[in-house]
């Protein structure tokens, strides 16, 4: 029984998102299909805690400020962004551009650390596709095939603008590109006016635990200084994952980068 009330608390605090950041006990007891009743003591229960808040002058509720608490805890104490915070920052600097750190999660890209600040509405958001994003390609791109394939079963690819590559053939292209040059690109495929160069972070035992990106305008992004960028990146990447414990093989020109196995 507490285990089926942890989850329906957990169901409600999900239905909250930037279209719909305002709910009534009605709107969650119809989405979810529970009883009223039911649902009026779960939201009573969470805005105990501070998990939800009622909105003033209204019966709906919003996500509670405890929930930021929380997650400015987690963000601040999250080992990747620790370990990243400073190269990026620096990236960021020396680029007048935007750097970002993102992990894979859930089949999408959680942005944990951005040197801009994050907006849901706006090119910052706290959460972007995998496909068609150079954080989650340069993950994508150093997975197993089959995890690949896996996640392109059930995700949808959703073009959001004529930029936006939705055909597989063509991803897997992509992806393949990706690793073999030791970084991913895109450009105008979320949002017109941003490209990104993307580069993976990599954990002990060659395990990729996240990306480093840097974002900005397409005609800086994709100009004259795009190698230059891309080794910046790359090189930021490094440098996070030796951070992290990892250590990279010598690069040779011509080669691509390959992880060492080492501890």
């Amino acid at each position: 029984m507490a285990n089926q009330s942890i989850q329906r608390a957990a169901h409600i605090l999900s239905l909250f998102s930037y279209s719909q950041a305002r709910l009534r006990v009605s709107d969650i007891a119809k989405e979810l299909g529970l009883p009223l009743g039911t649902v009026h003591g779960l939201v009573s229960s969470l805005e105990e805690v501070g998990f939800l808040a009622q909105a003033p002058n209204s019966r709906k509720y919003t996500l509670g400020l405890k929930l930021h608490e929380l997650g400015a805890i987690q963000t601040a104490t999250m080992d990747i962004n620790q370990k990243a915070s400073m190269p990026v920052g620096y990236l960021a600097r020396e680029t007048d551009l935007v750097g970002r750190v993102g992990v894979l999660e859930r089949d999408a890209i959680v942005v944990t650390l951005s040197t801009q600040p994050l907006e849901g509405g706006s090119a910052a958001r706290p959460v972007v596709p995998v496909y068609c994003s150079s954080l989650g390609r340069a993950i994508l791109a150093h997975l197993p095939e089959e995890e690949v394939q896996e996640y392109l079963n059930h995700v949808e690819l959703v073009q959001y603008t004529s930029k936006t590559i939705v055909d597989e053939k063509a991803l897997w292209t992509e992806l393949r590109l990706s690793r073999e040059r030791g970084y991913a690109v895109t450009s105008q495929e979320l949002l017109m006016h941003l490209a990104s160069i993307g580069a993976p972070i990599w954990a002990p035992g060659c395990k990729v635990v996240g990306a480093v990106s840097l974002n900005g305008p397409p005609h800086l992004l994709n100009g004259e200084k795009h190698e230059e960028y891309a080794q910046m990146v790359m090189d930021t990447a490094g440098e996070i994952s030796s951070f992290m414990g990892h250590h990279m093989e010598p690069r040779f020109k011509g080669a691509a980068p390959k992880p060492s196995a080492r501890k």
